[in-house]
């Protein structure tokens, strides 16, 4: 049922409002009551573009079991903002003198090389809002007159032919249009922060809707503290900065730690220290992210990036100076913290999460130090960490956890797993502790100092509803935000591995023999799971390292959001672990990482999260206000990425696969039902582009792909938490002396692997050292596998000897094929008369990447494009036109519009005719495009030579573009003619609009100059 009325709100392209405060609007009244949420306000695009600014609030409940909704247009403040520079005055050339000039002015500030940045900053956000007001006004308006004028001329056009200046005047309108309304897609893309989609193909209303539900998630209209609910927003902003002031700005109640015992050999760390170079802080500037909001300084990421010319000696003796130790981040190093809700809806304080930003030199600051410590953090952080390292990966976390449970499991072992929940984790960390970690695991002074100042000098404002509260500084916790803060959260969080590591030892909660550390404790940032035996007093003492360590660090656990989970206990133990830990109980599966965690396949329910997340994000109103190439690429990036970490862990059955294929075919095309109406078939849809397709992943390829990795990271990352477990659990020898040999038994997630490494045998070859690792009958050390090329001389399933490594099998000829040799095992031995060097070991390399490493692009790529060619439509991407023009391109080369042709092919019927040109005869897309007196007439004006004289659209296609192949501007225009057609003929069949042929030309000639230049 509820999946009937999700297709009929995605159907109609409507928007389900959400409550702001309350879950459900009904209630049965009873003792053991039931909710529901069944009343709603649903909205169309039109409505919701209209009135942006909306709130839906739940009133209390007194004579109906149902809340009355109370539904307001005016829930968003109008207050002014704090100014920022805007991303599309960036690449203006008018922008670029004012900026030089701003920087080259003579400064007083000699001294402080940050000061000095900032008062030219400041004269820049003046100088920025005058040159704004003068050269740009209200773009929206502008635009509007712009068309306003174009419409008028192209009107006055049809009563009398235009003048030479005012045919001249609207070529530079309509290129003054195109140039606003790219002005304006990009100040709604900066304010959406839409990472998927570019600009360039008018997609201005889908980012304007982004932004505001952006603006509205994140206005606080009531809110609880204390049991009290404020429902003014000055108090709820001063209520939100006293908290966070609490929280973040008082000192922490500590003991003093010595990590001797932990660490006992300080790493070398020296070359952290070294003096700042232009290069890497360059490439610091490149790799701060676009799509960021800017801090109170209102300088996007952008800015640096684009003008960095002109503002690098400031940046640079800034850094001089920070290496210097002379540096002063007092008055700069702020940042404003946005509050977003944990989940919907957040009615507490404590339901949002902080996060800061920051002004934009502290942060590249910031970003430098991260950057220089990230290559060594992979040595410093245990294995059993997954978050924010370099080749560590959060489903081999989630893998590993299920791995643990089902071989305690199996093994009948009586243990908990035991899920920590720290209480505001980054918020809490104590700075005295940190730099304890950090000066004795070899850290430099000057480093140290570094993060002192970073730390010590932060101020923050909470932003809410577009009012800025009152600053205060922090005293301890890491900024969410802050390019370091991961790294920094890591090097704490890592003092709890180890004191695991060292007390396992000597405390008895140690899982099992085969289960050595690191595999007491798997984290992925603060999400920690512990495995450990009930045994005598482990419990006791588990707990007794978890209170030293919330001590010493300042985390302290939740016990009320922390739980554990019985493996083999009887109730009697249960109720025993339940009172000793003070935690609740909970039982498999459960949401570990986002992924349901069980020991046993998935059921139904587990996938059906999936499908329900994917088809949350495929609300209909999104499809009702992007353009196609907009949905065939939220289909491409977003709704294919998001079963990626799903495919990562399971191999998902072919029913998912199929209904989410459903939901994304219906979104790129059109109506959930209307299957008739899809305009490519999907297995073309899923091709590269390359091979004729839309690009859109075919997910039972990728999922294949995903599940071959796993395969690689066991033989080329035995170091890896994953590959470590699987070895120690899954094979029968070490594979240092001989052939990895892999058991058959397992848990259903290995048992799926093992299904699947024929695949990666034959994506793999060996190259051959000592020839001890790699196996004679199975590897693919020449060409395909031996035991293939064998099976009309040896028949048998098994082949004999079947663990013989290369180099025993060369020794031991006649054992392998007893005499008499056939002649085909004889001209295999020739074949196979190679010599192995005496040492080094065998090295497994990837086919299908030029330089022999795996990855999962490469996987899919070489799985989907195997047996297929590339298509003649491949150029049709390359082409310097909007998106949604290639894809119109690509649909007319396979006939696939629809033409009345195609229409009555589909069973609809339709009135004969054509509207171009008013013959009586079936419409095709050839007559359409290549044969009507209109299109003709066209291609006259535009002195296009067309090709006609062919059976079918995608020869004459073909043969076209070829005609104008040496010339971009022809092949920008045959293209825009093109789609132009195609508009004319849909607006006299469905507007009622016509224009001649010479208009029509017109307005073609001045789009292909605007594409040429834009896009």
């Amino acid at each position: 049922m509820m999946d009937a009325f999700n297709d009929f709100i995605r159907d109609l392209q409507l928007y389900d409002v959400a409550l702001s405060n309350r879950n459900f609007t009904w209630s049965n009244r009873q003792p053991a009551p039931t909710f529901s949420r069944l009343d709603r306000v649903l909205l169309s695009p039109l409505w919701l573009q209209a009135f942006p600014s909306i709130t839906l609030q739940a009133i209390p409940q007194v004579a109906s079991d149902h809340c009355p909704l109370l539904f307001r247009s005016r829930g968003l403040p109008t207050t002014r903002k704090p100014f920022r520079l805007e991303k599309f005055w960036l690449h203006q050339r008018d922008f670029a003198h004012l900026t030089s000039s701003v920087w080259s002015s003579p400064s007083s500030e000699r001294v402080n090389p940050l000061q000095r940045f900032y008062k030219r900053t400041q004269t820049l956000h003046e100088a920025s809002r005058l040159w704004h007001k003068t050269n740009h006004g209200s773009i929206s308006l502008a635009l509007q007159n712009a068309k306003t004028f174009i419409s008028f001329l192209d009107l006055l056009e049809e009563l009398r032919p235009l003048t030479i200046l005012e045919s001249r005047f609207r070529v530079l309108l309509r290129e003054k249009a195109f140039q606003l309304a790219n002005w304006l897609e990009m100040r709604w893309h900066q304010r959406s922060r839409v990472k998927w989609l570019q600009c360039g193909d008018r997609n201005t209303r889908y980012f304007h809707a982004i932004a505001s539900a952006k603006a509205r998630k994140k206005a606080i209209c009531n809110l609880t503290v204390d049991g009290n609910v404020l429902t003014n927003k000055m108090q709820i902003l001063s209520a939100c900065t006293s908290f966070f002031q609490q929280l973040l700005g008082t000192d922490p109640k500590v003991i003093p730690f010595e990590p001797a015992a932990l660490y006992p050999q300080p790493d070398m760390l020296l070359d952290l220290a070294l003096p700042f170079h232009e290069d890497e802080i360059k490439k610091a500037v490149h790799s701060l992210a676009n799509d960021k909001a800017s801090g109170p300084d209102g300088l996007p990421n952008e800015f640096a990036r684009v003008h960095w010319n002109s503002i690098k000696q400031d940046i640079l003796d800034t850094f001089n100076s920070l290496h210097e130790g002379t540096l002063n981040l007092q008055e700069h190093n702020l940042a404003h913290i946005v509050l977003l809700p944990k989940s919907e809806p957040a009615l507490d304080i404590l339901a949002f999460r902080p996060i800061s930003i920051i002004n934009y030199v502290p942060k590249l600051i910031s970003k430098v130090l991260a950057n220089r410590l990230a290559p060594f953090m992979p040595n410093l952080i245990s294995t059993s960490q997954s978050g924010f390292l370099s080749g560590r990966l959060i489903s081999e976390n989630f893998i590993s956890a299920r791995e643990v449970l089902a071989h305690l499991q199996k093994k009948g072992e009586p243990s908990i797993m035991f899920k920590l929940d720290f209480r505001k984790a980054f918020d809490t960390v104590d700075w005295s502790f940190l730099f304890t970690i950090l000066a004795h695991r070899g850290f430099p002074p000057a480093f140290i100092a570094w993060i002192r100042l970073l730390l010590g000098t932060a101020q923050s404002s909470i932003i809410l509803n577009d009012q800025v509260g009152e600053p205060f500084f922090h005293k301890k916790g890491l900024r969410q935000g802050d390019p370091i803060s991961p790294f920094l959260f890591l090097l704490a969080t890592d003092v709890l591995s180890r004191m695991l590591h060292v007390a396992g030892a000597a405390l008895p909660f140690c899982l099992s023999n085969q289960l050595t550390q690191p595999f007491s404790i798997l984290q992925y940032a603060d999400d920690t799971l512990l495995f450990s035996t009930v045994k005598g007093t482990a419990l006791h003492s588990l707990q007794s390292v978890l209170l030293l360590f919330s001590k010493i660090s300042g985390l302290c656990i939740n016990l009320s959001k922390s739980a554990f989970f019985p493996i083999n206990l009887t109730e009697e133990v249960i109720a025993s672990v339940r009172s000793s830990l003070g935690c609740n109980q909970q039982q498999l599966p459960i949401n570990y990482l986002g992924l349901p965690l069980t020991v046993n396949r998935p059921t139904r329910e587990c996938f059906q999260q999936l499908i329900d997340r994917i088809n949350k994000r495929l609300a209909g109103w999104k499809s009702a206000i992007l353009s196609r190439a907009g949905r065939i690429l939220l289909t491409k990036t977003v709704l294919s990425a998001m079963p990626v970490f799903f495919m990562s862990a399971f191999k998902l059955p072919k029913w998912v696969i199929k209904s989410i294929d459903k939901m994304r075919r219906a979104f790129i095309w059109g109506r959930t039902g209307a299957a008739s109406l899809n305009l490519l078939a999907w297995d073309r849809v899923c091709l590269p582009k390359l091979f004729g397709g839309l690009g859109v992943p075919d997910l039972h390829m990728l999922n294949i792909a995903l599940l071959l990795k796993w395969w690689w990271r066991l033989y080329h990352h035995k170091e890896s938490l994953w590959s470590s477990f699987a070895r120690t659990l899954f094979s029968k020898n070490d594979g240092i002396d001989s052939p990895m040999v892999w058991k058959k038994e397992g848990s259903f997630f290995w048992r799926d692997l093992l299904n699947l490494r024929f695949f990666f045998q034959l994506s793999t070859t060996v190259q051959l050292a000592d020839g001890t690792s790699t196996s004679f009958w199975y590897d693919c050390w020449r060409g395909k596998p031996i035991f293939f090329l064998c099976q009309s001389a040896s028949p048998q399933s098994k082949p004999p000897l079947p663990d013989c490594s290369v180099r025993n099998a060369l020794q031991r000829w006649f054992q392998i094929f007893p005499a008499p040799l056939t002649h085909e095992v004889s001209c295999l031995l020739n074949y196979l008369n190679i010599t192995l060097s005496g040492g080094g070991n065998d090295h497994l390399v990837w086919r299908w990447n030029s330089n022999g490493n795996f990855s999962v692009s490469s996987c899919y790529n070489a799985f989907v494009t195997a047996g297929k060619i590339k298509s003649p439509l491949a150029f049709i991407w390359k082409l310097h036109i909007p998106p949604n023009h290639k894809t119109f391109l690509l649909l007319l080369g396979y006939n696939r519009l629809l033409t009345q042709e195609q229409l009555q092919k589909r069973g609809i019927t339709v009135q004969q005719g054509c509207a171009l040109c008013q013959q009586n005869q079936l419409e095709t897309a050839a007559h359409i495009f290549f044969e009507c007196p209109f299109a003709v007439s066209l291609w006259r004006q535009l002195n296009l030579h067309i090709v006609t004289n062919h059976v079918s659209v995608l020869e004459c296609l073909l043969l076209s573009f070829t005609a104008v192949k040496g010339s971009k501007v022809n092949c920008i225009s045959l293209a825009t003619a093109l789609w132009a057609t195609w508009l004319e003929r849909n607006n006299r069949i469905f507007r009622r609009r016509e224009r001649l042929p010479a208009q029509v030309a017109h307005w073609v000639s001045g789009e292909a100059m605007a594409f040429m230049k834009y896009c």
